[in-house]
């Protein structure tokens, strides 16, 4: 087997040997990583920030971080009901909870995005409905994340006041509103416009990878070209709203153990690490990934490695403990489907103990 087979087997490969060879790389990097982080960084030093955070602003992070999961489920019941999918609020919240739970302690994702699919499409089995609206979903949170990140880089460090920090993200905010709204309306159109003068370039071998996720991504959003415009402004505003509660819950929990950093820098660092966290290679949300990118992004602000680290620390428990919150409306949502029914003996109908 030539080289070439070799590393196609092992990034595509369905097998039980080929799965088995991916997560044992994950496994390794992960124990480099830490081993190499806690060979510059004495653990001790690192325990005893975490120790010595504050916990009210541990708590208040907390609170603001479960508030950016709550507008999630606000941001999809717009997408799910223009699809002709029937969830409250929190019914959608207890299924993204759920895959939070699934995500965090199962060794890949795609339990979790199998069960989000699965759980919205009933009861009625809109399977098709299902995964378009988490297609936009994906599409949206994954464009919420570039253009906030990319316009809090290129503020960081051009805006001192307050005043200032309030008027810039108050036009990121009107700019992502309105670029989503092109996008999800006109992207289709200019994309065919451009293919036809001049963009024969996309069809070539190197660029049709590209070009083929490109042209997923544009007919996922604009299968919601016609979302009533109302509806639309919901999930995008919910959307923003749930980065910039994330991106505050970050500040917080990086003031709990000293370390000063202002919203905007925080608000790229947390894009970077988002996606870092999202590679391939990536187990239990990122866990090491998370660590080596902070501590290589804090660096640039003077933060030492220690804080780092311990600041990345209490991110992943916050996750955990947020996972754990689906954990236990699952254990809930299980009870209550084992639980035996009752027969009345006078009309013999059945009820719900």
């Amino acid at each position: 087997m030539s080289v070439k087979n070799i590393f196609l087997w092992y990034l595509r490969g369905e097998s039980t040997a080929a799965q088995r060879a991916r997560r044992i790389t994950k496994i390794l990097l992960l124990l480099a990583l830490f081993i190499v982080l806690f060979w510059i960084v004495p653990v001790y030093k690192v325990v005893q920030a975490i120790l010595a955070a504050d916990p009210l602003y541990l708590l208040i992070g907390l609170v603001l971080s479960f508030a950016s999961t709550a507008l999630t489920a606000v941001e999809m019941e717009p997408l799910t009901r223009n699809q002709g999918i029937r969830h409250n609020l929190w019914q959608i919240l207890e299924i993204n909870l759920a895959v939070k739970f699934y995500s965090q302690f199962t060794p890949t994702t795609l339990v979790g995005s199998g069960l989000r699919w699965y759980r919205l499409s009933q009861p009625g089995g809109k399977v098709a409905e299902s995964l378009a609206a988490l297609a936009f979903f994906r599409s949206l949170e994954t464009f919420l994340t570039l253009t906030t990140g990319l316009a809090f880089w290129m503020l960081a460090g051009q805006v001192k006041s307050l005043g200032a920090n309030l008027f810039w993200i108050i036009v990121v905010i009107l700019g992502i509103i309105l670029s989503w709204i092109l996008v999800t309306r006109k992207s289709i159109p200019l994309y065919e416009w451009f293919k036809t003068h001049g963009g024969q370039f996309l069809e070539r071998p190197l660029w049709r990878p590209l070009t083929r996720r490109m042209e997923k991504f544009l007919v996922a959003v604009s299968a919601y070209a016609h979302m009533p415009a109302l509806d639309l402004l919901l999930a995008v505003f919910a959307g923003v709203a749930s980065v910039m509660c994330g991106i505050l819950s970050g500040v917080v929990i990086a003031q709990a153990v000293g370390i000063e950093i202002g919203f905007l820098e925080m608000g790229w660092i947390q894009a970077v690490v988002l996606f870092a966290t999202q590679l391939p290679f990536a187990v239990a949300g990122g866990l090491g990934l998370r660590e080596a990118t902070l501590v290589a992004l804090l660096a640039t602000y003077g933060v030492g490695a220690e804080l780092s680290l311990a600041f990345s620390f209490l991110l992943f428990v916050r996750g955990v403990i947020i996972s754990l919150t689906g954990g236990i409306t699952e254990a809930v949502r299980a009870l209550r489907s084992t639980q035996p029914k009752e027969t009345e003996p006078a009309t013999g109908n059945v009820k719900e103990s």
